[in-house]
């Protein structure tokens, strides 16, 4: 059974958030998923690698959890800056739109209200002016914490 700190909620960092992303590209580079989740190495070599970068250890939910969360962000973050009449602040990363039109998305979209004042935590230049078209359906499919099924943003 694994000590009580693993059941805290970690407070991530951009720092960490970076190391996390770099981490998991390179095992997927690395042929440790190879289908749509990572194999036992492959969990092995996240657990360890990231213990070794940022000296503590997660365990494979604690990860697990977190990608589930960045995928469900990215969601949410990619269909409100897909919505006609907002704009894009590049000097702070966030949306630009009027209060009515965040009143409605908020009621809308549930998790909305993150994104009112602060953009995606992955610290990257996502930048909307790109064309999400080719990134809203990337194979993001909902799924639950106990699922093995991982999938790639493209942030």
């Amino acid at each position: 059974m694994e000590g009580l700190e693993s059941f805290d909620k970690a407070a991530w960092t951009k720092k960490m958030l970076h190391i996390f992303y770099d981490i998991y590209i390179k095992a997927i580079v690395m042929g440790m998923r190879p289908n749509t989740h990572f194999d036992k190495t492959g969990w092995k070599f996240l657990i360890t690698s990231f213990k070794e970068q940022i000296s503590h250890a997660f365990s494979k939910t604690q990860l697990k959890n977190k990608w589930d969360g960045c995928k469900k962000d990215w969601r949410i973050w990619n269909k409100l800056v897909s919505e006609t009449g907002v704009g894009w602040n590049s000097e702070i990363g966030t949306i630009t739109a009027s209060d009515e039109w965040w009143k409605q998305e908020i009621q809308e979209i549930r998790g909305a209200k993150k994104f009112r004042h602060v953009g995606l935590p992955t610290g990257s230049d996502v930048d909307p002016g790109t064309n999400n078209a080719d990134i809203v359906d990337d194979g993001l499919e909902e799924d639950n914490c106990d699922s093995e099924e991982d999938v790639i943003p493209d942030f």
